[in-house]
């Protein structure tokens, strides 16, 4: 079993299957849609709401002006041309920056740090430019603008020489602050980054889940014959509670569920006859994985041909077959457990399904310790009274990976089927599951994968994601399946 994982998983590094990851976000995303919308909405609140704590008002004071250089002091109002002050207007905001000019201003306000940014925008191919300040105080912001104004000529005139400035346009004492805060902006924000967080997490769980996705995964886990696979039955939902039953003499079964059972039973027969089994375990690796329906359809049918089926479950801490028949307690008495104990007789305990070749033993009252009952000459007498009495024993037990049931019950049965649901079980624990069923000694003849998605045109069906449309092969295929 180790070495088919490894094996696996090396394969699986090799290639990365591009339509099973896009399916696993896919599933990520319907399976935990209401776990992402949350992590949205507490992204969207928690940086609202840190935005609003940290969010400083910033207001901003301008003045707009024309600069021009003069020849000399003496003759102010005599200019250069206008690349020349073009030039000069460019050189502006680099005077801005400079230390002495900040040491100039910070002088004149009397402070150690200006309380403020200053900066200067100029137009293109002009000599317009726009003197900025901005700061946290309005009054302030106005202030350090001042005092710019006022310390810049006798900085300029180290670097450009006389210069004279033209005032065109000024703010006064800003009144709004230049960020008003945009709740719907930071909301917006918030959303993108659980959105972000939500898809990172999508693609960690499709890049992590290992998982059986077709009948090739489950060849490669188990090493064992694929008997076959069953989609998904999925009924209207104005269909009435007879219709939810999956069993295929329900008239409402799905054709492709239909044609997929009469395929499984078809390869079982050949490998009772091949290897003269008539007793088969039927398990699975974790619940949930439809175990106890595939027993239940596949005695249907084995009965549909003609052949005489006993359908067991021994599921004794869990009993869940009369649930798939739909069968109330009231109706079906005594069970699998009252036999094992020498309770009731078969005779009493072996109740037949309606007008079919099927007889059912049904779960009694759960158990805890059913080691005791299912160990021992008991259980093997037990298989080997059902096996006189009926053509083929099915029995259900508990998950193989979860309890130690299926392994004993295994020991005294002819052969095993382990279901498996597709994208449903990791791996570890379907490997898990065999590992227990082998080391007990149990020879499982076949797999099947359950709650199928692909589509199988070559046994003739297909289907979308869980829905399968059944294709006439002929009346004389369709007549050799029954």
């Amino acid at each position: 079993m180790e070495d088919r994982q490894k094996i696996y998983s090396s394969e699986e590094h090799d290639l990365i299957d591009i339509t099973t990851l896009l399916r696993d976000m896919i599933k990520a995303i319907q399976h935990y849609k209401i776990r992402f919308a949350v992590i949205i909405l507490v992204c969207m609140v928690l940086f609202c709401g840190y935005r609003r704590i940290t969010y400083v008002q910033y207001y901003e004071a301008y003045k707009t002006y024309t600069i021009s250089a003069s020849i000399s002091a003496e003759s102010s109002n005599v200019y250069l041309d206008n690349e020349t002050a073009n030039q000069m207007a460019k050189t502006f905001p680099y005077i801005l920056k400079s230390d002495i000019l900040k040491d100039v201003v910070k002088e004149d306000l009397g402070v150690k740090k200006i309380p403020g940014s200053i900066s200067a925008e100029v137009m293109q191919d002009t000599n317009l430019f726009t003197l900025k300040v901005k700061s946290k105080d309005p009054k302030m912001a106005e202030k350090i603008l001042k005092s710019v104004v006022k310390k810049y000529p006798s900085v300029a005139q180290y670097v450009i020489g006389s210069s004279h400035l033209e005032l065109l346009d000024e703010s006064g004492v800003p009144t709004a602050p230049i960020n008003p805060f945009n709740y719907k902006r930071e909301a917006g924000i918030g959303v993108l980054i659980g959105i972000a967080i939500c898809f990172v997490l999508i693609l960690i769980y499709a890049f992590t889940r290992k998982t059986i996705h077709n009948e090739e995964d489950l060849k490669k886990i188990l090493n064992v014959p694929t008997i076959g696979m069953l989609p998904r039955a999925r009924f209207k939902r104005s269909s009435k509670q007879q219709s939810e039953l999956v069993l295929i003499d329900n008239q409402k079964i799905p054709d492709g569920f239909l044609e997929s059972t009469r395929s499984i039973r078809t390869r079982l027969e050949r490998i009772s006859r091949e290897k003269g089994m008539k007793s088969f375990l039927i398990t699975s690796a974790m619940p949930g994985e439809g175990k106890s329906t595939v027993s239940a359809n596949i005695a249907l049918s084995l009965a549909a041909r003609g052949k005489s089926v006993i359908l067991v479950d021994a599921d004794l801490r869990n009993p869940s077959t009369a649930k798939v028949f739909g069968i109330t307690e009231e109706r079906h008495g005594n069970g699998t457990l009252d036999v094992l104990k020498g309770q009731v007789s078969y005779q009493e305990a072996l109740i037949p399904y309606k007008e079919s070749n099927v007889k059912l033993l049904l779960g009694s009252e759960a158990i805890s310790d059913t080691a005791s009952v299912l160990s021992g000459e008991t259980m093997k007498n037990f298989v080997k009274e059902l096996e006189k009495r009926a053509d083929y024993v099915i029995i259900d037990t508990p998950p193989s990976g979860l309890l130690s049931d299926a392994a004993i019950v295994g020991q005294y049965v002819q052969g095993a089927i382990f279901v498996v649901r597709e994208d449903y079980t990791w791996i570890d624990r379907i490997i898990e599951g065999t590992e227990i069923l082998a080391a007990s000694g149990v020879k499982i003849v076949g797999s099947i994968l359950n709650d199928a998605s692909a589509t199988r045109t070559k046994h003739g069906y297909s289907g979308s994601k869980n829905e399968f449309r059944y294709r006439k092969i002929g009346k004389k295929a369709q007549q050799e399946s029954e």
